[in-house]
């Protein structure tokens, strides 16, 4: 695969003054072996609400670990060990790299083979989802929706065309994707399992239940030491939210009411872990019926944003969500 260095100098500010700040720290760090930047800032693909990627070879077999970090702006960091760097993402560009670890590495990949190991590991994660949402289907609607919702299915879709996929801005990716391929009518299946565009008219009342229902349970699971790295990482949601969220609401309420639904479940999977519920059960909410405080919280606040959603419709949204996974297929070449 062509590897091209990014060259920090031709970035626009603020991103240009942040990334030498912090390239400069970490070349102090003699453990440090190379640095690059991934995300939108090194495709180029910048918007209000962009963050910096910044993933960093270490000397010998370190395990990877993320650390996110709230500044001026949202900046990442990705630290990986030297047996690492195949797994770094698909848009890594070299920032510093002395010894040419990080470039000679990624020139061995293939911008297919890593488009279709990613688009396989996500049909096998939605066909798991689908099966559990025909499980829960007869008795329970609710999870049945929560399974229908696997965000692995959009990101499938966009990186079927070609295109890489955009975690905050999935919605906005996936028409231009389905636009490129003449196939507008798959971007108006996908988004009809979000209620779309009925829910938009929402977007102000689900950005709301996402930034109080940050408010309740992230201090739970920061002290918990369970759940994603921010939550982990960092003692309160408000500095998260600023930078991560209010920006895709300015962007495009698509992908704000898109990404609510998503963030939902994503964490309940982890609330789930510190409850002592491991595999995420096909009857979603029935570990919490005896629970009480900020895990209950979260759920109740889930279940009224799903109830946006027609519960007579879920049984044709299961077979969008089929079909769709279907059609993943086909554009892939499965």
């Amino acid at each position: 695969m062509r590897v091209k260095p990014l060259d920090i100098r031709k970035l626009p500010s603020p991103y240009r003054e942040i990334l030498h700040r912090e390239v400069e720290k970490l070349k102090k760090n003699d453990e440090v072996l190379a640095i690059g930047l991934a995300g939108s800032v090194s495709r180029n693909d910048l918007w209000h609400g962009a963050d910096l990627d910044i993933e960093v070879i270490l000397k010998g077999d370190k395990p990877k670990r993320v650390v996110c970090t709230e500044q001026e702006i949202s900046v990442d960091y990705g630290y990986f060990g030297e047996s690492q760097v195949i797994d770094m993402p698909h848009d890594t560009r070299p920032v510093y790299d002395p010894t040419r670890t990080l470039t000679d590495t990624l020139r061995k990949r293939t911008k297919k083979q890593l488009w279709q190991r990613m688009i396989q590991k996500n049909l096998e994660s939605t066909q798991k989802s689908i099966q559990k949402a025909k499980a829960a289907l007869p008795s329970d609607t609710l999870s049945a929706l929560c399974h229908i919702q696997d965000a692995n299915l959009g990101s499938n879709l966009i990186l079927a065309t070609g295109m890489a996929p955009s975690v905050r801005r999935t919605i906005s990716k996936l028409e231009v994707a389905m636009k490129k391929i003449g196939r507008p009518d798959l971007f108006d299946r996908y988004v009809s399992l979000y209620g779309m565009p009925a829910t938009l008219r929402k977007a102000g009342f689900l950005s709301r239940q996402l930034e109080q229902g940050y408010l309740e349970v992230w201090s739970y699971m920061n002290e918990k030491s369970v759940g994603p790295a921010y939550m982990v990482q960092q003692s309160s949601s408000g500095p998260w939210f600023k930078n991560r969220i209010e920006p895709i609401y300015e962007h495009d309420k698509r992908d704000l009411a898109w990404i609510v639904f998503i963030e939902y479940r994503f964490i309940l999977n982890f609330i789930l872990k510190a409850i002592g519920v491991n595999d995420f059960p096909i009857r979603v909410f029935e570990p919490f019926q005896s629970l009480s405080g900020p895990p209950t919280l979260w759920v109740n606040r889930y279940r009224d944003i799903l109830n946006l959603i027609p519960e007579n419709t879920i049984p044709d949204l299961l077979s969008t969500a089929e079909g769709l996974n279907g059609e993943v297929k086909k554009l892939a070449g499965y």
